[in-house]
């Protein structure tokens, strides 16, 4: 499905009159003729990522763009059926949900807790290294409603295959872009249980698999929890009620 331009720090992807939706900076639904994969470079401080992507994207083909601080050297495809995937995946401000914590909304009075992904890192805003970056593409065509469904089923997908290797669900600043070919036979859905979703999940686990195998090698694996250069654990616990 997509066509390829890549350097050290650029991963282009061609696919003409995509449908695309992005949950990242640029976000939304759009039609572009390629998406982009951009590798930041180390203390990277811009705060208007949208002007940012533009200077770099020069006059390339405008698209959903993702920002990552891992080299696209390590970016891996993945393709089954009507499904394509490219993963860049880093780890080192993993994001983690424990499971075993205690109910303490009643001693903040109904208070949310406090944010701490929004932090500065080394007095610098913003944006954190590493990132799992996910691109999904069909050659099916999917209406807005469609996407989405395949947004959350690429999601779900990487957040299972991060619980296996490094027993997180994600990093604090993971982006899914998910685009179909508007030419191609209409699904009307793409949940797990779909040709599209089926072949998207093994696509995005086999992908995220091998980004964090060549982001790693020689080393043990990914970092453990602790060992990372930046996180958060969400280690608060909302007041549950019935509706």
């Amino acid at each position: 499905m997509f066509e390829y331009d890549r350097t050290d720090d650029r991963l282009t992807l061609r696919s003409e009159g995509t449908r695309w939706l992005s949950n990242g900076f640029d976000g939304g639904y759009r039609e572009a003729d390629a998406a982009h994969n951009l590798t930041v470079p180390e203390g990277f401080d811009r705060t208007n990522l949208a002007a940012y992507a533009d200077e770099r994207l020069g006059d390339r083909a405008a698209g959903p763009t993702l920002l990552t601080g891992v080299s696209q050297r390590h970016a891996r495809c993945a393709r089954l059926g009507p499904v394509e995937v490219v993963a860049t995946a880093g780890l080192s401000n993993p994001a983690a949900l424990p499971m075993d914590v205690d109910a303490r909304s009643a001693e903040r009075g109904g208070a949310p807790p406090e944010v701490k992904g929004d932090e500065q890192v080394e007095g610098k805003p913003g944006f954190r290294p590493g990132t799992v970056n996910v691109f999904v593409g069909t050659t099916r065509a999917l209406d807005d409603g469609g996407l989405a469904g395949l947004l959350a089923t690429a999601v779900e997908a990487k957040a299972a295959t991060l619980l296996h290797a490094a027993d997180v669900p994600g990093t604090t600043s993971d982006a899914v872009v998910v685009g179909a070919d508007p030419g191609g036979g209409f699904s009307r859905f793409a949940g797990s249980a779909t040709a599209v979703g089926g072949a998207a999940r093994a696509c995005v686990r086999d992908a995220v698999l091998a980004s964090l195998a060549s982001r790693y090698e020689g080393e043990a694996g990914p970092p453990e929890f602790e060992a990372a250069r930046y996180g958060v654990v969400t280690d608060e616990s909302a007041r549950v009620f019935e509706p």
